[in-house]
């Protein structure tokens, strides 16, 4: 099978496509036993020509939402997203337990990505790429190691410690700068030698410094309210800073 189109790379504002049905796989049959831990925590999978579904991974959430057959108005709760081997998997379950009734590749279905969901992550991954643009741009000793952009926890990590003297307060207060900044949030591909011959996709921030990321993001660092840093941990044992965050509402008169 041919890797699914990840149409939310064009637009993370479009929540709303029409797909073609691939496959519509039983829960209990999983395609591969890789994905038989995912695929047990749902009743069935749908395969799509293309999806505006984001697949949790690359540390940041699932998108939820809908697929809605036409004509009939059969509705698939879409609960997880994942991908394996380029294949997309939308899990979840048939509101009314009676699945798609069509041949592979025939049925035409309108997905609808959850707004809330998908802007509420999508401003929690951008919200971590100001804080890794701002430490890359300080010439501090720090390697960006990974990523969390999960709302219950969100945090970034870098190999190296974080000089002393930059406290909460003062970090804090250059994140704010940033985002009031209201710089533009670009996300663009690159031809730049992957193993794959595939193009790369990067994130950048402004003028900063730009990082491959594969995410939803908001288009300027003012969408995302406030980047509230809540600790940053220097472990000096394991040469690793871990700075912790939320995204808030921007106060009144922001």
């Amino acid at each position: 099978m041919a890797p699914t189109a990840l149409s939310y790379f064009e637009d993370t504002y479009k929540l709303v496509d029409q797909a073609k049905v691939l496959q519509v796989i039983d829960s209990s049959s999983p395609p591969d036993p890789a994905l038989a831990p995912l695929f047990s925590k749902h009743s069935a999978a749908l395969v799509l020509d293309h999806t505006l579904f984001y697949p949790q991974g690359g540390g940041q959430p699932t998108d939820i939402g809908t697929v809605v057959s036409s004509p009939s108005g059969t509705v698939f709760n879409v609960r997880h997203v994942g991908s394996h081997k380029g294949t997309v998997y939308h899990l979840g379950s048939f509101a009314d337990q009676q699945p798609f009734d069509s041949s592979a590749g025939t049925l035409k279905v309108q997905m609808n990505v959850d707004e809330p969901t998908r802007l509420a992550n999508a401003r929690c991954h951008s919200g971590g790429h100001v804080i890794f643009s701002v430490v890359k741009s300080s010439g501090w000793p720090m390697v960006e190691k990974k990523g969390h952009h999960f709302a219950d926890g969100a945090y970034v990590e870098f190999e190296g410690i974080m000089p002393e003297e930059v406290s909460k307060e003062v970090f804090q207060k250059t994140i704010d700068d940033v985002v009031s900044a209201d710089m533009p949030v670009s996300v663009y591909t690159e031809d730049d030698g992957q193993d794959d011959g595939s193009p790369r996709r990067f994130v950048q921030v402004g003028g900063f410094e730009k990082n491959a990321c594969g995410g939803t993001h908001v288009r300027s660092t003012r969408e995302l309210g406030r980047v509230v840093i809540k600790k940053i941990a220097r472990r000096k044992g394991h040469n690793v800073t871990k700075i912790s965050y939320a995204i808030e509402p921007r106060e009144a008169g922001e």
